[in-house]
């Protein structure tokens, strides 16, 4: 009698992802790592390497022009906004005012430096400060009060003397001073062919009158002479001389950096299109003091100066690249034995150049720019003073590389990432998340149409083509999970896998999404595989709350932990598989933990 035998019980394998990385655009989905996707949108890492959707933003006032900068004031009352031609003081409480109209219609950047903020938009350098009886914010052209250098210094009423500072290239006016001999009355200033303006003179710091002026010569002639000065300089003399093209230098740029060393005494300015290999320092915590001696020109003008950045004690100058010469340039900070700051350069790393000017940041102490092959990172050590220039964006470079007008691009840290706007989308470099090859992970968002960027108050805010001043929405608020009222779609694929056999087909029986809780939420979970996509899973996943109570949704979940839910819906002879899943409803949150396939092994494939 035979014996009856029973069907062998098939094994049922568990793919488990429970650990979640950014994007990677560029590996075939095949070979992607199972911790990142091949496909990824609206989401980020939250600080439990898990993901989230991203919150909406929110538009808080709309201008008639595009807004071209956002810029924090030195206090935190408040910041600029530069739309169009005009700038605006916008506080935290209040309503906003404008400081002036004559701003070019062009992207600006800014620094702070002794509780001014200078704002450059390649027309006119403007600082932006506290009126004088500290009431408001005025904007103010910095050549309206630039430094007044002495220029030359105890000289004799025939002329002489020692030079002293350099002309400054904001301002035409000099300052000389002389030795009184008690009969000159006639002194000869260090310049000829004087400007129309007032000559002033002082005596012992008392003014006097002038009675002529050969501006030709620049012989100034005073009503009186004045005392002996025993061999002091007792008399001054204010007067003006313009250069012709002196004062564009500095305000035709739009690029700045602040460097001095161990500390950031000075700022160096370039970005002028007239001179775009060559940069400017200001005096000693004065940027209003820009020396006519002061200036540097790295490798040709063939290639333009595109930003700064700053790493250990150097600064580090990023040029356009191309024309055969050096992409980076390395300045160093040393003091001459008179007590003269000097600034030497060097030839720093070679590498991608730059193209974007307002993409240059620092990402923990990483400092990061944009070239037109992706995202740079430059890494070094100061011991050998050795700098190499290197990609950290291989994951995102399809997408980056085919967007358009990336010298555009901006870029802001924002709680330990890096975000790069271009074109209605956003890269982020996750600080806190790194890759095998210590690249950081890069996330992408879609539907944000940033052209500026900024941080206020903890917030997230940027500024669009159309006007639109917009801010992202902390998650606690009313209608944070839409963009002005408008749904979020975010999701998650998974790598295309092949579930440990190529050469069989496989049966997935069932996938788990394991899901963070949220008063109203849901889930959509789509099959892929050769044959198109299939929906598997439509559920809202929402807890108990008066807040949210909607009958046609109603839930008794009271509980607020994590929640999985089983597809129930089997794929039959896959030899390759991936799973979707992702939300795109108006209001609300999502938050994937963990998802689970489980799969038995078939027939090998014929």
């Amino acid at each position: 009698m035979r014996a009856y035998q029973f069907p062998q019980t098939e094994t049922e394998h568990t793919t488990l992802v429970s650990r979640f990385g950014g994007v990677d655009f560029r590996t075939h989905p095949t070979k992607v790592s199972l911790s990142r996707s091949p496909d990824m949108q609206n989401l980020i890492c939250d600080q439990n390497d898990f993901l989230v959707k991203r919150t909406g933003w929110k538009t808080q006032h709309t201008y008639t022009s595009p807004i071209y900068g956002l810029f924090p004031m030195p206090d935190g009352s408040g910041f600029a906004v530069h739309a169009g031609s005009k700038l605006y003081f916008r506080p935290t409480a209040g309503s906003q005012t404008e400081l002036c109209a004559d701003m070019n219609a062009a992207f600006s950047q800014s620094f702070i430096m002794n509780g001014v903020l200078y704002l450059l938009d390649g027309k006119t350098y403007r600082a932006v400060r506290r009126n004088a009886a500290n009431t408001t914010w005025e904007a103010v052209k910095v050549q309206d009060i630039a430094y007044v250098p002495t220029t030359t210094i105890s000289a004799e009423p025939t002329g002489g003397g020692t030079s002293y500072e350099a002309v400054n290239l904001l301002t035409p006016r000099r300052i000389n001073t002389f030795i009184g001999n008690g009969s000159a009355t006639q002194f000869q200033v260090d310049a000829a062919n004087l400007d129309d303006a007032a000559v002033t003179a002082t005596v012992n710091g008392a003014s006097v009158a002038v009675s002529s002026v050969n501006r030709a010569t620049g012989l100034v002639t005073l009503a009186a002479a004045p005392a002996s000065g025993n061999g002091l300089a007792n008399v001054s003399i204010s007067f003006s001389k313009t250069v012709s093209g002196y004062t564009d230098k500095i305000n035709k740029c739009c690029i700045a950096g602040l460097y001095g060393g161990k500390n950031d005494t000075r700022v160096f300015v370039a970005g002028n299109p007239d001179e775009p290999n060559c940069d400017w320092q200001s005096g000693l915590y004065d940027p209003t003091y820009f020396p006519d001696t002061g200036y540097t020109r790295m490798g040709t003008d063939a290639s333009a100066i595109v930003g700064y950045l700053k790493q250990y004690e150097s600064q580090l100058v990023i040029k356009s690249g191309g024309a055969q010469e050096a992409t980076s340039y390395l300045r160093s900070y040393l003091m001459a034995d008179d007590g003269t700051a000097l600034y030497p350069l060097k030839q720093g790393a070679q590498g991608e150049g730059a193209v974007a000017p307002r993409s240059f940041a620092m990402l923990n102490d990483l400092p990061l720019f944009l070239s037109a092959r992706g995202v740079q990172g430059v890494y070094g050590t100061a011991v050998a003073e050795q700098r190499t220039i290197r990609s950290v964006s291989d994951a995102i470079v399809p997408k980056l590389e085919a967007e358009t007008g990336l010298e555009n691009a901006c870029a802001i840290i924002f709680e330990g990432k890096y975000y790069l706007a271009v074109n209605g989308h956003v890269y982020i470099a996750d600080g806190a998340l790194t890759e095998e090859d210590g690249s950081p992970a890069w996330f992408y968002w879609a539907d944000v149409p940033a052209q500026c960027l900024a941080v206020l108050d903890g917030r997230l805010w940027f500024g669009t083509a159309d006007g639109r001043l917009c801010r992202f929405a902390k998650p606690e608020e009313d209608g944070a999970y839409c963009d002005d009222a408008a749904a979020i779609n975010a999701f998650w694929r998974t790598p295309t896998l092949p579930l440990a056999d190529w050469g069989r087909v496989k049966t997935v029986r069932d996938v788990v999404p394991t899901l963070m809780p949220y008063s109203r939420s849901g889930a959509t979970v789509q099959y892929e595989s050769e044959n198109g996509q299939t929906l598997a899973l439509s559920r809202n996943m929402d807890l108990f709350s008066f807040k949210t109570l909607d009958f046609s949704r109603f839930s008794f979940r009271c509980i607020p932990g994590a929640i999985s839910y089983r597809t129930r819906w089997r794929q039959h002879r896959m030899p390759l598989f991936a799973v979707r899943i992702g939300n795109n409803q108006p209001n609300e949150p999502f938050g994937l933990l963990a998802l689970t396939i489980r799969w038995t092994q078939g027939q090998n494939i014929i």
